[in-house]
């Protein structure tokens, strides 16, 4: 290696040590590490459930906790020792009614946030309106004139020592007849009101939104839902997120989901199936109307092929004879031999050439053609070119059978093949 090769090596492998040195000096200056919380919003599940975050809160307090949705709870109660958190109990009929009532004078802990009663829910009685508690809402013109979006209610509680600060929508109020175990009141308005049923409590909540995720965090709104749902000993707090009822695809996929997804698949397989096909377009028929000759062709060479020629002359042989007795009535009071003369006298054909033609097969297509221009030429010597044949009345039926009571007529195809 020369020295000039050796030095140029020299200076490569020096920049190929010096860059990377270089440039991490230089990113590790110009660049620090650290750590930036993103927004995401809310996880699917707390979409789903507005009162997870109170589930999570409760659960950090060591009180056991459970979050459902649907009507199960309000068909079936907890235990009496446990409470039941409802946002809105909606339309019940009297079973679903009595039995609640029972279960909370039996000690149970309801705590349900109230909702508008409609007309006919109020006719057929509603669970609260039965106990003389009612929602009712301020008019919108007052709340905009004095911007009135919420009103906050120090709520005095037996296990705080300070009154607990709590926010409510100020658009909505209580109205409750008899008395209460303890209320909450803000903006002159009855908030909230716990009232005794037999050995159990009843809590209700002119608004229950202090309880969602969104809100649960503000004021001391945690605690005090902790102070309204904690159960008796050994209890638990079911937290119903949504007691509506599910629409009919969810209760089906909570039922059969394989059932359903088979369903599916079936339906979007058989609807792929009717836009599919096998090979290409067929073109339309040609709407064209048959020669008749060429059908007659046809049928005649078929005929020929399948060993049924004697089909192909048949109905002229018997056209012929019936015309020929039509013509000539006293050829029926004749014997067939006298009969057959007559017509090869008339014809100035042979009769024997007449008696092939009349009552015998041809052997090949010479003979087929020899016999029906002999078939052509006795039918235009009886005038019966462009008649309709038709066998009318017994009398010419009888002469009929009786020329050809020694031959075999066969069939009654009506193809008529004259060349």
């Amino acid at each position: 290696m020369t020295p000039e090769r050796r030095a140029l090596l020299l200076v490569l492998v020096g920049l190929a040590l010096i860059l990377p040195t270089a440039l991490t000096r230089w990113f590790l200056a110009n660049f620090e590490q650290r750590t930036e919380t993103v927004p995401v919003g809310y996880s699917a599940q707390a979409r789903r459930n507005d009162l997870l975050a109170a589930e999570r809160f409760l659960n950090r307090l060591e009180i056991p906790v459970e979050s459902v949705s649907g009507r199960g709870l309000l068909r079936d109660l907890p235990p009496i020792r446990d409470s039941l958190v409802v946002r809105g109990l909606g339309p019940m009929n009297v079973q679903r009614r009595v039995g609640l009532r029972d279960w909370l004078a039996a000690g149970g802990h309801l705590v349900v946030t109230a909702s508008q009663t409609r007309d006919e829910d109020r006719q057929r009685g509603e669970f609260l309106d039965e106990l003389g508690i009612r929602l009712l809402t301020e008019e919108a013109e007052r709340l905009q004139a004095a911007d009135e979006g919420e009103v906050v209610a120090l709520v005095s509680t037996p296990r705080q020592s300070r009154p607990l600060s709590v926010a409510f929508a100020a658009e909505y109020y209580l109205q409750s007849e008899g008395k209460a175990e303890f209320e909450a009141r803000a903006g002159g308005r009855l908030r909230l009101v716990r009232r005794s049923v037999g050995d159990g409590s009843l809590t209700v909540m002119s608004d229950g939104g202090f309880m969602t995720n969104a809100a649960i965090g503000e004021k001391d709104h945690a605690l005090f839902t902790a102070e309204l749902t904690i159960p008796r000993s050994g209890g638990k707090v079911w937290l119903l997120y949504d007691s509506g009822v599910p629409w009919l695809g969810a209760l089906l996929w909570s039922v059969a989901p394989h059932a359903l997804a088979s369903v599916v698949v079936l339906s979007v397989v058989w609807l792929w199936s009717l836009g599919g096909r096998l090979g290409p377009l067929a073109p339309a028929p040609v709407r064209r109307r048959r020669d008749l000759l060429e059908h007659l062709q046809a049928s005649g060479g078929f005929l020929w092929r399948h060993d049924r020629a004697a089909r192909l002359v048949e109905t002229s042989r018997r056209r012929i004879l019936v015309a020929w007795l039509r013509r000539h009535p006293s050829l029926g009071r004749s014997d067939t031999r006298a009969q057959l003369a007559s017509i090869a006298a008339a014809v100035r054909r042979p009769a024997d050439a007449v008696t092939r033609a009349l009552f015998s097969q041809a052997e090949d297509r010479h003979g087929l053609v020899e016999q029906a221009r002999l078939l052509q030429s006795m039918w235009r010597r009886t005038g019966g070119a462009g008649q309709k044949t038709e066998d009318r009345g017994q009398k010419t039926e009888g002469r009929r059978q009786k020329l050809g009571a020694e031959y075999s007529v066969g069939n009654d195809s009506e193809t008529t093949y004259t060349p």
